[in-house]
């Protein structure tokens, strides 16, 4: 005999409880809770009835697996998304499947409980929060497409991240420094030369890494890098940006390293990719030896580490050589407008701190021309001493 209790009950032979609850058209359906704890089946019954009458009900990719439902979000990103964010996606995917399981169905991520468990893992990493919470974000994106995401979302919450979108800008002796220890460097380094070119045109890591010979312009008087909308952030960042003399010394030292890797033709990368360094299984390049110039290197972290400590600069990030860039031109006094042309968006908080440099830099001119003008102010200064004289101060 089945025994009922709130409406929910067992099955014979079955350990689960069960329960029932009205679709739209007034037909009571059976629903496993898929639980044998008799609070939480009563929970589901409750949630499943308010599912169905607020139309919101689970759709079928909800009985999928992790891994089957990553492959189809990812095929449907590929088509709607920018190459560099769909890398981002795939990243984050991987990480959801490792610390999920890949063979976890949907219905069991859309938890509260699951999702702080899983932050949790990742900061026991060493993970950014911010990380992290991009991580959620793809996950969210596939509980929204089995029709999941609403039974967490009134309860979930991003990890808190600390403001850091104003960088640090390195000191003038830093700055001297890192291009001293470049100089020094062998032509097979990447990390030396990359910062260096960073530091005197202002362009980001991922933007330097996806960077296509085709795109370098150092014929003529105004030599320039294309900056294409698919390698950088948003579609201001499609730009032409200027190099001066450092920047191309810096620059020719990385399109002489490429030219000896193989990286020839107009859409080979400046940065070649090592196959060694693929090495797991499922990744496409796996297994094979020497560079890859139609594919860019990933990272550069061992040698940027390296170079922040033959520098000097401290717990400096690479992109605060963007930001260096970044404020040495308004302290020159360079127009905002000119500055995005050449750094690309720039963010409200952002323009606001550059524009406060901005206006230190006119006052400083100001200061600057006025020092300049000894014969002008000595002719000032007769004038006044000439008004109190008569009582007329000016």
């Amino acid at each position: 005999m089945n025994r009922r209790y709130n409406g929910v009950f067992k099955r014979k032979n079955s350990p689960r409880y069960y329960f029932k609850v009205k679709d739209e058209n007034g037909k009571w359906i059976p629903r496993s809770s898929g639980t044998t704890d008799y609070n939480l089946a009563k929970k589901r019954k409750v949630q499943a009835q308010r599912e169905i009458e607020e139309g919101c009900l689970p759709n079928d990719r909800s009985a999928w697996i992790l891994t089957a439902a990553v492959e189809r979000w990812l095929k449907e990103r590929k088509l709607r998304v920018a190459a560099g964010t769909y890398t981002s996606d795939v990243t984050n995917a991987r990480h959801l499947k490792a610390k999920l399981g890949e063979n976890t169905k949907l219905m069991k991520l859309a938890d509260l409980a699951a999702i702080k468990r899983y932050q949790s893992l990742r900061l026991e990493d060493k993970i950014s929060p911010k990380t992290i919470n991009n991580e959620m974000l793809a996950l969210s994106a596939i509980l929204q497409d089995a029709n999941l995401w609403h039974r967490v979302s009134p309860h979930y919450r991003p990890l808190k991240v600390r403001r850091s979108e104003i960088g640090m800008a390195l000191a003038p002796d830093q700055e001297l420094k890192l291009l001293t220890v470049a100089q020094a460097c062998e032509d097979s380094a990447v990390a030396p030369y990359v910062a260096v070119l960073s530091d005197r045109s202002g362009m980001r890591t991922k933007e330097l890494k996806h960077l296509r010979l085709g795109a370098i312009h150092l014929d003529g008087e105004k030599p320039y890098i294309h900056v294409c909308r698919s390698t950088t952030k948003t579609d201001a960042g499609d730009r032409y940006v200027g190099l001066d003399k450092i920047a191309r010394w810096a620059l020719g030292r990385l399109m002489a390293r490429a030219r000896s890797l193989g990286a020839v033709e107009p859409d080979h990368y400046l940065l070649p990719t090592l196959l060694e360094k693929h090495t797991r299984p499922t990744d496409p390049l796996h297994g094979g030896t020497g560079y890859d110039a139609t594919h860019p290197m990933s990272s550069w972290e061992p040698e940027w580490n390296w170079l922040r400590k033959a520098a000097g600069l401290g717990s400096a990030r690479f992109h605060d050589l963007r930001h260096t860039y970044i404020t040495r031109a308004a302290e020159a006094g360079v127009p905002l407008l000119t500055i995005q042309s050449q750094v690309g968006h720039l963010s409200a908080a952002m323009v606001a701190y550059y524009t406060h440099i901005s206006h230190g830099a006119i006052h400083r001119a100001v200061e600057q021309i006025e020092l300049n003008s000894q014969e002008l102010l000595q002719q000032m200064a007769n004038f006044e001493t000439m008004q109190r004289q008569v009582g007329r101060v000016v």
